[in-house]
């Protein structure tokens, strides 16, 4: 498989972080410092086109822990989250061919007692086509997380935020959990975005449910129009431990929100919370895309969570 430039570029970067050894606050049932993924989105115009393409997306992350006090109760948080986004094939109406994101991590973890812990996260955004470079392509945002351990199998996590987007200003509102419900179940996530059951058929598989939802937006040259991309997958997983932290995880979902249109720059969201959009709907100019499914393969660096 041919690789572009970004998804070339991407790949040297985490190659490279593999030096690293992560040990983040626990944001799920197992901290992810680093990861590496591909995802394919079988897609379908609709109307009387019926007109079938693809969507390729690439994305890496990266996030290490800096300045960490010798008893581990703070520390600063550093990385980087990579994207790109391709569509190829026959799709009259849709004229989004590539689109990019690079977003800088930024953080600061404090633990305030034996049970609660409180991260906040700088995140700025460069999102868009990149046949033009500007500052009105950078976003800003950032959370603040708080999370409590009630016992050894059960934490609660509230995440709140705000991050600007080409389609309007995005809430950030997140319930998490992450409950261990005996040897095998594990239940964890921040609802309403990520959501995930697993269950360990052997030491080394795991399979189950999760539930991944995303809605970001990229500027395109063409009279400052945004591109929105937003879904709502629903999808069983089966994944292999390579090694002590290496796991690879391949999912086949069904996306029962699905929105990956081209909007003017004025037309936006009155608000959305998460990647549930509020208010009037903005009218797309592009063609619309029908529901469907998508497959991810990902492999990460992971530190079981206590």
């Amino acid at each position: 498989m041919h690789l572009p430039l970004p998804a070339r570029l991407l790949l040297a970067l985490l190659l490279s972080a593999c030096l690293f050894t992560p040990n983040l606050s626990r944001a799920q049932g197992y901290a992810e410092g680093i990861g590496l993924s591909y995802e394919v989105l079988p897609l379908k115009l609709k109307g009387g086109s019926k007109a079938t393409f693809r969507g390729d997306i690439f994305r890496a992350n990266i996030i290490v822990p800096l300045a960490v006090a010798a008893d581990t109760s703070h520390a600063v948080l550093a990385g980087l989250n990579l994207e790109t986004v391709r569509f190829s094939g026959s799709r009259p109406g849709f004229e989004v061919n590539n689109v990019y994101g690079i977003t800088p991590v930024l953080g600061y973890r404090q633990r305030v007692s034996p049970r609660t812990e409180l991260t906040a996260i700088a995140l700025p955004s460069l999102n868009s086509d990149l046949r033009e470079v500007r500052g009105a392509d950078v976003t800003w945002g950032g959370v603040l997380r708080a999370a409590y351990r009630s016992s050894a199998r059960r934490a609660y996590r509230l995440t709140v935020g705000y991050r600007q987007q080409f389609y309007g200003p995005q809430y950030v509102l997140l319930l998490g959990l992450d409950w261990r419900l005996g040897e095998r179940w594990r239940l964890f996530g921040d609802l309403p975005t990520t959501f995930t059951a697993s269950y360990a058929a052997t030491p080394r598989v795991n399979v189950g449910f999760n539930l991944n939802g995303i809605n970001t937006a990229y500027r395109l040259l063409n009279n400052d129009q945004y591109f929105q991309y937003q879904q709502g997958h629903y999808g069983l997983f089966a994944e292999t431990y390579l090694s002590t932290h290496w796991a690879l995880r391949a999912t086949a979902a069904y996306a029962v929100t699905r929105r990956l249109e081209v909007y003017a720059k004025d037309d936006q969201w009155p608000a959305t919370i998460d990647y549930i959009g509020l208010g009037k709907v903005p009218t797309p100019l592009s063609s619309p895309i029908e529901k469907g499914l998508a497959f991810r393969l990902a492999l990460s660096y992971r530190v079981p969570a206590p």
